[in-house]
């Protein structure tokens, strides 16, 4: 994810920033082990209040503005969404198809596409996007 924002220095000036979130590594559990932050001043230094967001496929180079995340919302399914949550608590592909009643092999399907539908190369990279959208709200 990459976000674009300003802040006030010490010099009273405000300085656009680039923040840009990548994950690394994540544990057995699918929890991020390791993750890499870089920020760094924008090259824009328009005077724009508003901060800017968008996502980056690193796999595939699609950009998704942060804007489109009503129509992304929109496009990721009831039971996508139900399952994102229970990865959200901490579940795994086997414990999600015992709570739903379903094969491991739908969860995983339901897991792909919400991976693609969210342009993440991982399941936190979608827990994390899906909470920048407000889509587990």
């Amino acid at each position: 994810m990459i976000t674009e924002y300003r802040m006030l220095n010490s010099q009273d000036q405000y300085v656009r920033l680039i923040e840009q979130y990548q994950v690394l590594e994540l544990d057995a559990s699918g929890q991020i082990w390791l993750m890499l932050n870089i920020v760094d001043v924008s090259s824009n230094q328009e005077d724009l209040d508003e901060s800017q967001s968008q996502l980056l496929n690193f796999r595939t180079g699609n950009i998704i503005p942060m804007e489109a995340s009503r129509k992304i919302g929109l496009e990721l399914t009831k039971r996508e969404l139900e399952i994102l949550k229970l990865v959200k608590t901490g579940l795994l592909s086997k414990e999600i198809s015992n709570k739903l009643s379903i094969s491991v092999h739908t969860v995983n399907t339901h897991r792909q596409r919400f991976l693609e539908k969210l342009g993440a190369n991982n399941s936190f990279e979608a827990l994390l996007f899906a909470t920048k959208f407000g889509l587990l709200d």
